[in-house]
């Protein structure tokens, strides 16, 4: 706890938390949620693929 408390103070920077969230936000999921996401209905477009 007290590793994490001081990687999220200022003095930490969050560098740990940043990285960490760096690589999640590039695995290959994340890229294909992203896809799958631009074809729902909730983007207010009529020619969606997936109408909810």
């Amino acid at each position: 706890a007290k590793q994490f408390l001081l990687d999220m103070s200022p003095a930490g920077r969050q560098v740990h938390f940043k990285a960490m969230r760096k690589l999640a936000a590039e695995h290959p999921s994340e890229k294909v949620g992203e896809e799958i996401r631009k074809l729902y209905s909730w983007n207010n477009e009529e020619d969606k693929l997936i109408n909810n």
